[in-house]
């Protein structure tokens, strides 16, 4: 083809096109705001002595559970207002929680190391707490629960006539105790956020805070802008003016 002629007649134009492309490819990554990602972890697993075996998707939904309360809105709010951002939306938008295994990644992302250092351990520590506290809740309700069976017990007893020891002297107070635990493992319930207590939470370990750059590299930059050039140099050989130059 003809522009292919072209462009390799003026291979020149071609060589300068990319070197001038690379060149403003590393000014340009030189004065853009760079990046950072600081990533902290935190370990969850589960009890399998209390669960039994599970399948993939069982243990998918037990984990995913605590994904829900790591990245909740009262988690994250309280780490935006340690932000100084004025955008709750944006703050969260930068913010990304990953699964690997048993190992939760808590990111944020932006242009000052120290300060999302600073704020991933906060969310870190006010993730870690959210979820100790979400168990305990779980362990209330699965003791309230324990409780209530045996006042059901007593009222499946109670029609022999004979009432078991530790019951309530009458059905009355045995029906009115059994609303009582009822209405509080429902309370219990909704403060766990449907946390199992098969679910085990790790230590926190600060000292595994990693920052990591998360803008391309000047390199990359670079490339970029001599392929950019590259291209620039084909596209005149494909076009009517500049292929009837002879330069």
């Amino acid at each position: 083809m003809k522009q292919i002629e072209t462009f390799i007649t003026h291979w020149r134009r071609a060589v300068l096109l990319m070197v001038l492309g690379g060149a403003v490819g590393w000014v340009l990554w030189m004065f853009l705001p760079q990046q950072f990602t600081a990533i902290t972890r935190l370990a969850v697993s589960i009890d399998y002595n209390r669960t039994g075996k599970l399948e993939d998707l069982e243990e998918d939904r037990l984990l995913g559970i605590t994904e829900d309360i790591l990245h909740s809105r009262a988690v994250m709010e309280e780490v935006w207002r340690q932000s100084g951002e004025e955008d709750y939306q944006d703050f969260f938008d930068h913010t990304l929680t990953t699964r690997t295994n048993e190992t939760w990644s808590l990111s944020i992302t932006g242009s000052d190391p120290k300060k999302i250092g600073t704020l991933s351990l906060l969310w870190l520590d006010i993730a870690h707490d959210a979820l100790m506290e979400a168990k305990g809740h779980a362990i209330k309700a699965e003791a309230l629960q324990n409780e209530l069976d045996g006042l059901s017990h007593c009222i499946q007893d109670s029609v022999l006539a004979v009432i078991p020891s530790g019951c309530p002297d009458s059905a009355e107070e045995t029906l009115a105790r059994i609303d009582e635990y009822a209405k509080a493992i429902q309370d219990e319930l909704s403060l766990s956020h449907g946390l199992s207590t098969a679910v085990q939470i790790g230590q926190k370990h600060v000292e595994q805070l990693e920052i990591r750059p998360a803008s391309r590299s000047a390199a990359a930059d670079t490339v970029i802008g001599a392929v950019i050039g590259l291209l620039i140099s084909f596209g005149m050989c494909w076009s009517r003016r500049t292929g009837a130059k002879d330069w």
